[in-house]
């Protein structure tokens, strides 16, 4: 802080000091930071509440914290370190399980006004700030002809997507999210802002490429890489569950053959319990950010009958990630695992051990609303080439490690009473799952931060060496262990 901050909180504290009460953290952040403070039982306190996942917006903190600035931030961290106060930071809020980002009677950081977007002249960068969701940026770059290796679902935020790793619709083009950012502003818990970029601070830019933020510092602001793009190709297809031993042989060939015909092809494939549409459905998308028409990987999946529906098209980033929109206001779980791309006879037997375990789930939510998903990504060989830039990330994974496919379990779901069973027996299942995979030497382990439960071990997933190495360079901006013993929530090392 500057001398007159200093005076000025100092006169506030002295007002609260005379009226005989001991100022709390807030008091003093608000003191500091006047106007950036909210309290409880105020209509700003219920609005910063919102969370993706009720899970979280049910958490109460002391109060939340909102700055605009990297020098807010600083200010907030230096108070509330100095106080030995709990807290933590929401970017996007969009961690599913209790507390990843939010706090029971701590502080909540909130930077949902660090909003700016700022293309640079030569339309090369764009400067991003830590609140931004992902359809803010694309709204705003998708006019200028420009996108950026970002999120697929319109609400996810910035922050948490970037530093976990990111998986877009480009990472066939450029690698994950984390592998396009030129620069990252950050504030440490000394309260310093630092720049970290493939040159300065290096070792923090290293561990802020899929490391998470929460063990190294809070990002303010992310210089991402831009590139010209027009209108992507995309398709959806729904198709009964039943067909599933026929059509993930055609997933699995696109994982390992299908994207070396066309590097540029994306798609995930998911299976769904809906009652609405009479029991287990399989969807399927599509994504290529050239084609005009249906491109060659893909002809298969396109070929297969029957489907409940088809929706093919062309269009901008802004209208594929509102497509893929996800609506707040229940509770939400995810699990994951990874395994060879290899064989498809692994991941039919996974949807019949997944059904199962639905089957179960369904009884005990007794007629309570359940959304259950299986969700099976690749992670082709060449993509986790061109994570090898710029020194690497934090991922530990290596080119002769592909092509790996993600097997996530999702839930979301209505009763509080589930809360503990489904977090439960969601990880059980990826025990299972990964047990299979040992057994048949298909077991790959790595764990995707940002499909992870709290009760993986995401860190050491990395490998030995990468957690070692994160562990120091933590040591290193944080030597005292502020943000370690008081940062809650999100993955810690």
């Amino acid at each position: 802080m500057s001398r007159l901050d200093q005076a000025l909180v100092g006169l506030a504290l002295a007002g609260i000091a005379a009226a005989g009460l001991r100022p709390s953290v807030c008091d003093t952040l608000n003191a500091a930071l006047p106007g950036l403070v909210t309290f409880p039982n105020t209509p700003l306190y219920l609005q910063e509440s919102t969370y993706w996942s009720n899970r979280q917006a049910e958490l109460q903190p002391s109060c939340f914290v909102t700055p605009r600035t990297a020098q807010d931030v600083s200010k907030a961290v230096k108070i509330i370190t100095s106080r030995n106060t709990p807290f933590t930071v929401k970017g996007g809020g969009h961690t599913g399980y209790t507390g990843g980002s939010n706090i029971q009677d701590g502080v909540t950081i909130d930077l949902l006004y660090m909003k700016e977007v700022k293309v640079s002249k030569d339309r090369k960068t764009v400067t991003v700030g830590p609140g931004n969701r992902w359809v803010d940026i694309y709204e705003q770059l998708d006019p200028l002809g420009l996108s950026v290796v970002g999120g697929r679902a319109d609400t996810v935020g910035v922050s948490g997507l970037t530093l976990g790793g990111g998986i877009s619709y480009f990472s066939g083009s450029y690698g994950w999210a984390c592998d396009n950012v030129k620069l990252y502003e950050v504030v440490t818990a000394s309260g310093d802002i630092l720049t970290a970029t493939p040159t300065t601070n290096k070792d923090l830019y290293w561990a802020l490429r899929g490391g998470g933020g929460s063990n190294f510092g809070i990002v303010t602001r992310f210089d991402i890489r831009s590139f010209d793009q027009g209108e992507l190709w995309a398709s959806s297809l729904i198709l009964p569950g039943a067909f599933n031993t026929s059509f993930i042989p055609l997933i699995q060939d696109f994982a390992v053959n299908g994207v070396k015909r066309d590097p540029l092809a994306h798609q995930y494939f998911v299976m769904a319990y809906s009652a609405d549409f009479g029991g287990y459905l399989i969807l399927s998308d599509q994504f290529h950010p050239s084609a005009k028409t249906i491109p060659e990987p893909f002809k298969p999946l396109h070929q297969f009958a029957p489907v409940f529906s088809n929706n093919t098209r062309l269009a901008n980033v802004t209208q594929l990630s509102r497509d893929i929109h996800v609506p707040g206001g229940h509770r939400q779980n995810f699990a994951v695992t990874s395994v060879a791309a290899t064989s498809a006879q692994l991941f039919i037997d996974y949807t019949q051990m997944w059904k199962e375990l639905v089957d179960r789930m369904l009884v005990k939510a007794a007629g309570s609303h359940l959304l259950p998903l299986l969700v099976i990504q690749p992670i082709p060989t060449h993509i986790i080439e061109l994570m090898q830039v710029n020194g690497g990330n934090a991922l530990g994974l290596k080119p002769s490690d592909g092509p790996l496919m993600l097997v996530q379990l999702s839930f979301e779901w209505s009763d509080p009473a589930l809360d503990a069973t489904l977090e439960t027996e969601a990880n059980n299942m990826i025990n299972k799952f990964n047990q299979v995979a040992k057994q048949r030497g298909l077991y790959k382990g790595f764990i995707y931060m940002n499909y992870a439960s709290r009760l993986q071990d995401v860190y050491a997933s990395y490998g030995l060496p990468n957690a070692l190495k994160l562990k120091l360079i933590a040591l290193k901006y944080d030597p005292f262990g502020r943000f370690k013993s008081l940062w809650r929530g999100y993955f810690k090392l």
